[in-house]
């Protein structure tokens, strides 16, 4: 067992060369993993987690955890640390881990970006901005209107959960953005499951995840209701094989703002806006202070309602996980990290500029 554990961890050598190699051709991993094998496999992992109501992937990580901390427990209680057996096993499931992650998933964070299969400009100016802005705000009011009572009113969404899940998974069926560009995506059992650990990601400061092993969007269940609809399709969009942060808040943008649903709809420009407000706090503050005054009151209450649930939450630790998920998301060909997220304005103004023209 030492000898094969010695070889399968030193597997991890070639694998990582084979990764840098291959992110230099990312037509071939668009055609041959993201919109193939990948569209292949996925389908049979949303298939048996379509079978159970409760996350798999979470139960997985659980046990997983269990099983470490039990080990490193004996090993310390024991005394028992013979640090080259310890090295080995490090690589070992380090190299289990880097295959299962990369083949089931972590391709995709090297296929042909989302822009260039739109052929979707990603470079905008502050006039851009604030035009996009100023439409953004009218049409976010004017939804507003229809689903709240009076200008000043919080909206509340009227579904629960586990419908929000439903009708964002079922957008995505008729979403002409995906049918148009990628008919090989499969659009079978996208289901949006509620997380076992919805408390610790909240901590953490995650508002959903993909698990890459099971291929489950898993969604933390005490955000906002508000907020829900968004990261629903945010989720669903990573599973369909969209690995980069701003191209998924995109398409979620896309699915909501196509969505028939008034609720929906407003959620989808209402993120939007957020989003451009506050690329153009950054460029030009009087037209974001001027701007911010043509909107509902209700509006910034459900923004600030968003906010004071993070603040309610923030911790040290948040910071530490966020300042690691940077990291990886640098180490995986997106070069701004973390901040990417918010890089969506980039595809929603010439989107909506393509739309228009």
């Amino acid at each position: 067992m030492i000898f094969k554990k010695k070889y399968i961890g030193l597997l991890i050598i070639p694998q990582i060369i084979f990764i840098h190699y291959i992110s230099k051709y990312p037509d071939i991993i668009e055609k041959y993993y993201s919109l193939g094998i990948y569209q292949f496999s996925s389908k049979i992992f949303r298939f048996i987690s379509s079978i159970f109501p409760f996350s798999i992937g979470d139960i997985l990580y659980t046990l997983i955890l269990i099983y470490f901390s039990k080990l490193l427990i004996k090993k310390i209680s024991t005394n028992n640390f013979n640090w080259q057996k310890i090295i080995k096993s490090i690589f070992f499931y380090a190299s289990i881990f880097h295959f299962l992650f990369y083949f089931l998933w972590g391709l995709n964070y090297h296929r042909t970006p989302l822009k260039e299969k739109l052929i979707i400009d990603s470079t905008y100016t502050v006039k851009d901005l604030k035009e996009i802005s100023k439409q953004l705000i009218i049409k976010s009011n004017k939804l507003h209107r229809q689903i709240s009572p009076d200008d000043s009113s919080k909206t509340e969404i009227p579904y629960n959960i586990a419908k929000i899940n439903e009708m964002a998974s079922n957008g995505y069926n008729n979403l002409s953005l995906i049918k148009q560009y990628y008919p090989e995506i499969n659009l079978n059992n996208l289901i949006v499951k509620k997380s076992l650990m919805s408390l610790p990601l909240t901590y953490l400061g995650f508002s959903g995840y993909i698990n890459p092993f099971t291929n489950e969007s898993q969604i933390n269940s005490l955000i906002p209701k508000n907020s829900v609809p968004h990261t629903a399709s945010h989720e669903i969009a990573h599973q369909l094989g969209f690995s980069q942060e701003l191209e998924c808040n995109f398409i979620a943008f896309v699915n909501l703002t196509n969505n028939e649903d008034l609720y929906f709809k407003y959620n989808g420009y209402t993120f939007a806006l957020k989003q451009c407000l506050n690329e153009l706090y950054k460029y030009d503050k009087p037209s974001y202070n001027s701007l911010l005054r043509l909107l509902n009151t209700g509006i910034l209450k459900d923004f600030k309602n968003n906010s004071d649930f993070w603040k309610k939450y923030s911790n040290p630790i948040e910071s530490i996980t966020k300042s690691g998920y940077d990291k990886f998301l640098k180490l995986n060909n997106i070069n701004e990290g973390i901040k990417s997220y918010n890089h969506s304005v980039s595809l929603i103004i010439n989107y909506l500029n393509n739309k228009q023209s």
